[in-house]
């Protein structure tokens, strides 16, 4: 299975490095970069490293705690880590590799498993975030013994829970129908299928948060310990009751996981399914590049709804801090700032879904006479559809109650457009044709730092001069790497 998972990998990596022109003209650095590329071994420990660091920090938080109790709520927080990178590389990786066209070979092949190698293909990319939590559950073995040894458990489980809810948004919300009567209805109820299936956790955190705070009036109706995850990995304080836990979500998540690898791979085998129902007319539409290509991805990703989750599931991310804003008695300006920052900072992580929306029709793109200048704004404006949006929407709700809020709304278009550029300059530096560049969690990380140091670098103005200094630092920067990307 492992060899078989090997050459999947390898070959996924060899399809990315042929479409980049710069790579693919030199055979020297073209195998120099398949050998570092794909590699699996020399892949996960160059990222697990780069994540070790962050690992260090954290465990140094829960050997810092003044309590066991309040250790195990640090923990619980830094185990939604490895949960919310599997659900997100799971279902945007998962309509890349399979549309790269990898799995081709394997179809007809007597495989009746064949999905647990797209499986165990993208489960690889949750290794680092795994191994980012083994020092924090070192900490905390080290201080307090077995709530150490059974919180590794919850680690290992958060990131096959993600998994595994990945699968199941790619294996029901993945697949494109094209054409019908119904064909946009069917795309609305799957895209608010995909953002109901998210709410969903945050609903249950919520009712978690109610039953903390009024547990005196619901204690004969609730037990001591939550079910919704991450609040269930608080519970390692008492071992044996975390253990009946852990194994109450294994016996709910190994059957859902077996029966999703079946239907999986009948769902590979069926492709994009094409609905003939009435003729209608057709009209010719132009738009300038940029445009056209932002509506074609906008077009896909709402076809490919784990694409969509991909575009979106950054955002939730904050959303707990937003709606703490909107729900609270008072709008302070700080706290919408700060919040306007959290968007910022998560825009540019969609890079990764804007540069797989393509797969492998990616090599018409370079047919059509269109600049890298022009793909990389079409991308720029793809980015920033759900952050600006949210951005926006969030300053206009907050204006409701403080109408000098209002004033905001120059930050909410800008910071978005601000770590999107800088993300975009970051992987094309250097490229003169079109391309899919490589993009890993070594890659996203270190961009997630620049852009935090940006980010850091407007706040500290903002909190010291004042906003209008801030907002033109910030007009300055985007102007300055947006004549980056026009070189």
């Amino acid at each position: 299975m492992f060899e078989i998972v090997r050459i999947l990998y390898k070959e996924l990596h060899y399809r990315r490095l042929k479409s980049n022109p710069q790579i693919a003209a030199d055979p020297e650095k073209f195998r120099k970069q398949l050998r570092n590329a794909g590699d699996i071994k020399r892949g996960i420990a160059l990222q697990s490293v780069a994540f070790l660091f962050f690992g260090f920090m954290m465990a140094g938080a829960v050997l810092g705690a003044e309590d066991e109790a309040r250790a195990a709520v640090m923990f619980a927080t830094y185990a939604m880590l490895p949960f919310i990178m599997a659900l997100y590389t799971t279902t945007v990786n998962a309509s890349y590799a399979t549309s790269m066209g990898i799995f081709e070979p394997l179809k007809p092949l007597p495989v009746e498993t064949g999905a647990k190698y797209l499986s165990v293909l993208l489960a690889i990319d949750n290794v680092p975030a795994v191994v980012a939590l083994l020092p924090v559950a070192a900490a905390m073995a080290f201080k307090y013994g077995t709530p150490g040894l059974v919180g590794l458990l919850w680690v290992l489980v958060g990131a096959f829970l993600g998994h595994v809810l990945g699968l199941v948004v790619f294996t029901f919300f993945g697949s494109a129908s094209v054409g019908g009567r119904f064909s946009k209805l069917r795309t609305l109820a799957r895209t608010l299928g995909v953002i109901l299936f998210i709410s969903m956790f945050y609903a249950i955190n919520y009712l978690q948060q109610y039953v903390n705070e009024h547990y005196e009036e619901v204690l004969p109706f609730f037990s001591k310990y939550s079910l919704a995850y991450p609040f269930s990995v608080a519970s390692i304080t008492d071992p044996f009751h975390s253990f009946l836990i852990l194994l109450g979500y294994l016996l709910v998540l190994v059957p859902l996981y077996l029966f999703i690898l079946g239907r999986l791979w009948g769902r590979l085998g069926e492709g994009a399914k094409v609905f003939r129902a009435r003729i209608v007319g057709f009209k010719a539409e132009t738009h300038h590049p940029i445009v056209a290509i932002a509506l074609k991805d906008l077009r896909i990703a709402f076809r490919k709804s784990a694409l969509l989750v991909g575009l979106v599931f950054p955002l939730f991310i904050i959303l707990p801090s937003a709606l703490n804003i909107l729900v609270s008695g008072s709008i302070r300006e700080w706290s919408v700032v700060s919040v306007l920052f959290m968007i910022g900072w998560v825009a540019s992580v969609g890079i990764d879904t804007v540069l797989k929306i393509d797969g492998q029709e990616f090599e018409f793109l370079r047919s059509l006479p269109i600049t890298v200048g022009q793909f990389v704004r079409a991308k720029l404006l793809v980015m920033n559809a759900v952050p600006i949006t949210a951005s926006v929407a969030l300053v206009l709700a907050a204006s409701y109650r403080d109408v000098g809020t209002l004033a905001l709304l120059p930050a909410a278009v800008i910071l978005p457009l601000l770590t999107s550029s800088v993300a975009l300059a970051f992987f094309y530096h250097g490229e003169s044709e079109l391309s899919v560049p490589e993009t890993n969690f070594g890659h996203v990380l270190a961009l997630m730092i620049i852009n935090g140091v940006t980010l850091g670098a407007i706040a500290g103005l903002w909190y010291f001069l004042g906003y209008p200094y801030a907002l033109a630092l910030a007009t300055v920067g985007l102007a300055a790497v947006q004549a980056f990307l026009s070189r």
